[in-house]
């Protein structure tokens, strides 16, 4: 694993408040960019910042005005890294030519300025409640095996919901490049149960992109876990 520091120690509570001003740019771009926040939205809501989490008290707010995107969202325990994820995904967006005059998030007193690299990303728990099955040889193809083994079969009413919010990984991984100057490739996704106990993630083109990405999947699976046991979280 290379390329960024993985923390959850500093975590925040409260009011945040995110806002990204673009120039004019390529048509799409300010969709582009709401996209990238509304999966930042839904992942704090999933548990890939686990920990962290929204409250429901408050709902969230997210709006585009001309050239801006703005939201807000009330949070407890959330690591302030897993706000470099989204400063790395609104960064990727310039892959896509699409230039921003300043992006921000500001907690409280606290503002961060989201395009500034820290190269810190979330952790993950030290001792996950399942055993974690990394590969020993991170050489080899470009694709990549995700298997997530609950421990008794999941509700038939509840499987294609788990497998859409596994689909934000996606996006969130895009916040991990190897190279600031080359684009994550990830793509062509393959999401199954293997069985009723089993979900089978596929990704066939997984390339450029820092395996510390994982740790937001262990993360996931963390909070699942607390309604769905899992025994067994694998990569290979």
């Amino acid at each position: 694993m290379t390329g960024f520091d993985v923390s959850s120690s500093e975590r925040y509570n409260g009011l945040v408040l995110l806002q990204a001003a673009l120039e004019r740019g390529p048509e799409g771009a300010v969709e582009l960019v709401e996209r990238r926040i509304r999966v930042f939205l839904d992942a704090v809501d999933a548990g890939f910042f686990f920990p962290g989490r929204r409250l429901p008290s408050a709902p969230v707010e997210l709006r585009a005005v001309g050239t801006s995107v703005q939201a807000q969202l009330q949070v407890e325990d959330l690591p302030v890294t897993a706000l470099d994820v989204l400063g790395g995904m609104l960064t990727d967006c310039r892959q896509h030519e699409v230039l921003f005059h300043a992006a921000r998030a500001v907690l409280g007193q606290r503002e961060l300025d989201l395009l500034r690299e820290r190269g810190v990303r979330p952790a993950a728990p030290e001792e996950p409640p399942f055993e974690v099955e990394f590969p020993e040889d991170m050489g080899g193809n470009y694709a990549l095996l995700v298997e997530i083994e609950f421990a008794q079969p999941v509700p038939p009413e509840a499987r294609q919901g788990l497998l859409e919010t596994l689909a934000l990984w996606d996006a969130l991984t895009l916040a991990y490049p190897n190279d600031p100057d080359e684009e994550v490739e990830v793509s062509g996704a393959q999401a199954m149960f293997n069985d009723p106990r089993t979900i089978h993630y596929h990704e066939w083109i997984w390339d450029k992109a820092d395996a510390e990405a994982w740790d937001l999947i262990v993360n996931l699976c963390c909070a699942w876990h607390e309604k769905l046991p899992i025994v067994r979280l694998h990569f290979e």
